[in-house]
């Protein structure tokens, strides 16, 4: 297996952005800190494959501009607790133990105690940060069937994996989340997805999961070509549509009908559980969950009340 090239670059401009959203989508105020770009995972779906054109991986080796940029945006909130997360442009852990690239980051929000970092993974590894975890890093990772895990998504750690390390970082007093995005429409998806949710339910104390995010399989057309290229089955089940961002999704009855079926699966394990929908308009918000969300704002003010009743009202 021939891996991608590593370089390392100087900081140029603004490493830390806001999550760049979707037009007439709700979005949830995400802060993304673009540490390293590029990923040597290989998921077949992954949006990178239509963005980053180059193979190598960038990693930024200057940190301290970044934790400056980092407390600067901290600094000029006034409303919200921020979130910020490293998964943008890569996985969170999988350099991770090679590079100990997250060890500042966490040291950071740790003492900063003011916002909150996610790691969010499919690589099962971050014993190595054992140490320097605190309450104000959420260890996240992205799950799907395992069916999905073994075709698309190569090189990375198998379900069983990715949930026992949830709970592994849950045992060291760490906060996790969850992320079931993108969910993947294919014939018998729904009996998968339930097991899937039986499996989290099993492993997990779904008390300590902060947040859990549901977004189905949207992708740009050069995605499309290259589905169609590969044959990849999975990914071409169903019926698709144009959305004004340019991205293609399935067709809204249908991504209402599989939020609305996950929502009450996950409810029904834990009633209290947090639950977002990540790119969708209000419209399908008030059908899925009968939250009505107006703007971005909205959907922020939900997170604040989540994480003050997670932490007490202390950040």
């Amino acid at each position: 297996m021939i891996l991608p090239k590593v370089t390392f670059v100087e900081a140029r401009g603004n490493v830390v952005r806001d999550c760049p959203g979707t037009r007439n989508h709700i979005c949830c105020g995400y802060k993304t800190i673009d540490l390293v770009e590029g990923c040597i995972l290989s998921c077949s779906y992954c949006i990178l494959k239509a963005y980053i054109n180059a193979p190598d991986i960038k990693i930024t080796k200057d940190i301290d501009p970044i934790l400056s940029q980092i407390n600067e945006a901290i600094e000029a909130e006034k409303t919200h607790i921020l979130r910020f997360g490293t998964g943008e442009l890569s996985d969170s852990l999988a350099l991770d133990r090679r590079y100990d690239l997250n060890r500042p980051l966490v040291e950071f929000f740790g003492q900063k105690k003011k916002a909150l970092l996610e790691l969010k993974s499919k690589w099962a590894y971050f014993d190595h940060l054992r140490e320097c975890l605190n309450p104000y890093t959420v260890i996240s990772f992205s799950v799907a069937p395992q069916r999905i895990i073994g075709q698309e998504e190569v090189r990375t750690s198998p379900l069983y994996k990715r949930l026992k390390a949830a709970r592994r970082a849950q045992d060291a007093g760490c906060f996790v989340g969850l992320h079931l995005d993108p969910i993947i429409i294919y014939p018998g998806f729904e009996k998968d997805y339930h097991y899937l949710i039986d499996d989290i339910g099993r492993i997990l104390d779904l008390k300590r999961v902060i947040w859990v995010s549901l977004g189905l399989l949207r992708f740009p057309p050069r995605l499309m070509d290259r589905f169609i290229e590969e044959g990849r089955k999975n990914l071409l089940h169903g019926e698709f549509i144009r959305g004004e961002d340019g991205k293609y999704r399935y067709l809204k009855a249908e991504r209402i009908r599989v939020y609305e079926m996950l929502y009450r699966l996950l409810k029904s394990r834990e009633a209290d559980l947090f639950i977002y929908l990540c790119m969708e308009r209000e419209d399908v918000w008030k059908s899925v969950t009968n939250i009505t969300l107006a703007k971005n704002d909205d959907l922020a003010g939900l997170f604040d009340r989540r994480i003050n009743q997670f932490y007490g009202g202390t950040l």
